[in-house]
């Protein structure tokens, strides 16, 4: 469904059908955007490979590269020109590397924390917020390609185009539990119901969780055990 069809379905279920309404249509579509963000949050993000929030620019010379505010996981890097992988890296790893230390699974760290130029081999993570940090620095301006988890990218609005909902369409009616957990909030006499509202979100990050662990099965490499003779 998209997100007009959603609105009318979460009317119809509190029962806000007749004017003057308990809810305006602001509020609704405003409780709708953060329930998609919140599912995002919860499930862990909206797989993405081919929209603008993968796409970096690394400038030549520059030690950081701007990635979108909308990621929340890293999947995948690599350079757009000949494909080659780029590893990711946490700060951490840089500076077991600096001290000869090994990693949590006991390699030696093979990348120095210096301005090295030459050939992009691994960015950093978590170093300055939504930016990664080139290991080595290039001397030339390249294409990033990610494959990310990330947050919707846009906004959620009345009279707003599009309309759609960009997490899968089977998650789209359980978004109405935290709409109306955030909807039984309100401030008013009218609306205010605590109970209902603890209800509703507890609902909503039970399926939250369970979507999260189906989908965790679903993305996990089977692989078959050998046994030897005896």
């Amino acid at each position: 469904m998209n997100a007009e069809s959603l609105y009318n379905l979460f009317r119809l279920e509190v029962r806000d059908l007749a004017t003057p309404y308990l809810w305006s249509e602001a509020e609704i579509y405003a409780y709708m955007d953060d329930a998609q963000s919140m599912f995002c949050r919860l499930y862990g993000g909206i797989a993405d490979s081919t929209s603008a929030a993968t796409t970096v620019t690394a400038t030549a010379g520059a030690e950081f590269a701007a990635i979108s505010p909308k990621i929340l996981k890293l999947r995948h890097a690599r350079l757009a020109a000949d494909g080659q992988e780029l590893k990711l890296l946490n700060f951490e790893d840089l500076q077991l590397g600096s001290s000869g230390g090994r990693d949590d699974y006991g390699q030696q760290a093979a990348f120095k924390f210096d301005n090295t130029e030459g050939p992009i081999r691994a960015i950093v993570l978590g170093m300055e917020p939504n930016s990664v940090r080139l290991v080595n620095i290039p001397q030339t301006t390249q294409t990033i390609r990610l494959i990310v988890y990330r947050m919707p990218l846009l906004t959620l609005a009345a009279n707003a185009t599009p309309m759609e909902l960009e997490i899968d369409e089977q998650h789209h009616r359980h978004l109405l539990n935290w709409m109306k957990a955030l909807a039984y909030e309100k401030q008013d006499s009218e609306t205010y119901d605590r109970g209902k509202s603890v209800e509703f979100g507890e609902k909503f990050r039970a399926y939250c969780d369970k979507a999260k662990a189906e989908r965790e099965r679903s993305e996990h490499k089977y692989r078959a055990t050998t046994y030897g003779g005896l």
